[in-house]
């Protein structure tokens, strides 16, 4: 056993964590928890992901589902934009393939929101396909190893570690080296002091003997974080408060969120009542801070003010139930949460 994919799999037997979405081969499953794991951390995912599969088991329960169905299920995850790929991608699994998951890799390719490397995950996991799967977690693992520094995401650089992983893809348990390789750049060879002296694949490893896995993979700097003040009316009545829905073309589309000039937008106190009026023909007056709340949106780091208001007219604002049914944004459900709690 001395194969670089041999001494992965032991360990991954040994090692892998108990994930709900690895407990069986269905490809609806598998397809979901891809698309949730995309830039969300698994622990946040695990009872979303059960929560989903509950309400729709099958690519036809989501098919049909309406915008606010898809954005309660999707609660907590953020990135929205993948639960609508999803459900495209569902509707075209009932309109091409009668309600189930296509096995061949060039039909799941042709699906909407279905990316090389979800069509890799899928393929080789619940089918087992000898498809390779490169995520991040690939991506550093074989950077490290084979002591890569070019940058990554340069189109040489994703064929190279493509060819690697395939290089090393043992056809009858593709799926399992996909997800083991993938468990070993979650938990030892991390982004962050990588823990090199539990690595089954130490030996030949080109990062571990010039000591330099810390610098590994090189990708270009990260956007540097906009800071964004956003603030909000907040106004209250019988179980409801004041809303609109999220426009399309913004974040968090087609989710209700307490009323302002926009997630992404500084904005003044003073100013509030003003663009109330201009956005939407309401007639507001702002009065004390009453919560605020932290959140980010990609490179955005975001804190949102809610303000006391006072409504004479609603205009094109609605009153939207407080109930956990309503689709609130993730900062307008913290600011009710936090005015709720200093009210008991």
């Amino acid at each position: 056993m001395n194969s670089f994919a041999d001494r992965l799999l032991a360990w991954y037997e040994q090692h892998r964590r108990d994930l709900p979405w690895r407990r069986d081969r269905d490809p609806w499953a598998i397809w979901v928890s891809e698309v949730m794991l995309q830039q969300t951390r698994v622990e946040a995912v695990r009872e979303p992901f059960e929560r989903f599969l509950r309400r729709f088991p099958t690519p036809a329960a989501f098919a049909v589902a309406s915008d606010d169905e898809l954005l309660l299920a999707w609660k907590g995850l953020g990135y929205y934009r993948r639960a609508r790929l999803l459900r495209d991608g569902a509707r075209a699994v009932v309109e091409r393939h009668a309600g189930a998951v296509p096995g061949d890799p060039a039909a799941l390719l042709s699906l909407p929101g279905v990316g090389t490397y979800t069509k890799g995950a899928i393929a080789s996991i619940a089918f087992g396909h000898a498809e390779p799967a490169v995520d991040g977690n690939v991506e550093r693992v074989f950077a490290r190893h084979r002591g890569i520094t070019a940058d990554v995401k340069t189109a040489a650089s994703q064929r190279l570690l493509r060819a690697l992983v395939v290089e090393h893809l043992p056809p009858a348990r593709a799926g399992d080296f996909n997800q083991a390789l993938m468990e070993l750049g979650a938990t030892v060879c991390t982004p962050q002091s990588p823990r090199c002296e539990r690595c089954p694949v130490r030996s030949g490893c080109a990062a571990a003997k010039a000591g330099n896995a810390a610098q590994l993979p090189v990708r270009k700097p990260p956007r540097q974080a906009v800071t964004v003040t956003a603030r909000v009316a907040l106004a209250l009545r019988a179980g409801a408060a004041l809303g609109n829905r999220v426009p399309a073309e913004e974040p968090n589309a087609g989710q209700i969120e307490l009323p302002g000039a926009g997630i992404l937008r500084d904005l003044d106190p003073a100013d509030l009542a003003t663009v109330l009026r201009q956005r939407f023909a309401a007639r507001v007056t702002i009065g004390a801070e009453l919560a605020r709340a932290r959140h980010a949106i990609t490179h955005h780091r975001i804190t949102v003010h809610a303000h006391a208001a006072t409504v004479a007219h609603e205009g094109a604002l609605q009153w939207f139930d407080l109930a956990p049914t309503t689709p609130w944004t993730t900062p307008s459900r913290k600011l009710l949460a936090a005015v709720a709690a200093t009210d008991a």
